[in-house]
């Protein structure tokens, strides 16, 4: 399976090509459009370096794409149309129309698609899934994605805090798409509702900092939070499921190493006890290995199996276009100051 890698960043470098290379696919190219990084990525790889992203495409049977938010949809349409195959970051896109048109060319021409949603490939969130069935239903949920990569208010403002690289999600994208879909996941349905308040936090960022949701699925209520400025190390994700049984706790590793993820169950009533994860999900997987790396090993030989079998993988773009919905929602509702129903898909 040849593979070019549509980016030259830190992610690129550090998770999508290792994961890729690891799986035995051949990185046969980098598209990285003005971008110095790109021929030391290349070159560590044996691959080439392609100014033109068409002809990238001419040479490899799927990509995987790491850029800029703005420009996901972009290049995964052109890939798709050309009949690639499409390995592509969260979020989706910055609108969930750019999304559903992703998704309708995909589905229409056959290609396998997957979003990279980390959690979905988690030990303890793989773990928590298999035994969320003890809660009964579930009544109420919390969660919270909280993270410093903009804590400071006097560095450069990057990519994800401009319009231009990040669009208006800003932290409601990057971080909100990992943890509306792990709260779909989990609790078996789709966030249907939601009233949200967001805030750019920090003078010279174009797009939000911070978000509070409260949430719909179903009969459950929750509360969501969102932050890109939180000012502690590591950075936290975690999710709380209350249902007539019990309680569910899921805390995945997205920061330090993959075997720090962790799973609760309480009574009710009752306290948190910890739950062994399950050895038979780590694949052959190292759990010392950092986290990001150890996800998309899973991801990726999801991806290439589903060429391979020629069916959609878990997570598809489908999930991501999802969670999408989501995010829309949650801008939409912080601008109008009301509750918004999250579209289907």
């Amino acid at each position: 399976m040849r593979i070019g890698l549509v980016g030259a960043g830190w992610w690129a470098r550090e998770v999508h090509a290792p994961a890729f290379h690891g799986a035995g696919a051949r990185i046969q190219g980098v598209y990285a459009q003005g971008s110095p990084r790109a021929r030391a990525l290349a070159e560590a790889y044996g691959a080439k370096v392609y100014e033109d992203y068409g002809e990238l495409l001419e040479n490899v049977d799927a990509v995987a794409i790491a850029t800029p938010d703005t420009v996901h949809v972009p290049l995964a349409l052109e890939a798709v149309r050309r009949g690639k195959h499409v390995f592509l970051e969260k979020p989706v896109g910055v609108s969930l129309e750019e999304a559903r048109s992703l998704l309708q060319e995909a589905e229409a021409r056959g290609v396998v698609a997957m979003t990279a949603l980390t959690a979905r490939a988690d030990w303890g969130a793989e773990t928590a899934f298999q035994v969320r069935e003890r809660l009964g239903e579930v009544v109420a949920f919390r969660g919270a994605f909280l993270a410093d990569y903009l804590a400071d208010p006097q560095a450069p403002v990057p990519w994800r805090a401009r319009l231009s690289g990040g669009g208006r999600a800003g932290v409601v994208g990057d971080l909100g798409a990992h943890l509306f879909d792990l709260a779909a996941w989990l609790l078996g349905r789709p966030l249907e509702e939601v009233i949200a308040r967001a805030a750019v936090l920090f003078p010279g960022r174009e797009n939000p900092d911070w978000a509070g949701v409260i949430a719909q699925a179903g009969r459950a209520r929750g509360v969501l939070e969102l932050s890109r400025v939180h000012p502690v190390r590591p950075q936290a994700l975690f999710l709380e499921l209350e249902g007539e049984k019990g309680a569910l706790k899921v805390v995945p590793a997205l920061a330090g190493r993959a075997e720090e993820a962790a799973v609760f169950w309480s009574e009710r009533p009752g306290a948190w006890e910890p739950l062994l994860l399950d050895p038979g999900l780590l694949r052959g997987r190292d759990p010392s290995e950092p986290w990001g790396l150890f996800h998309f090993r899973e991801l990726v030989r999801r991806f290439l199996r589903a060429i391979e079998l020629g069916e959609q993988p878990v997570p598809s773009l489908r999930e991501g276009v999802v969670a999408q919905a989501v995010i829309e929602a949650v801008v939409e509702s912080s601008l109008e100051g009301k509750a918004k129903e999250v579209k289907g898909v």
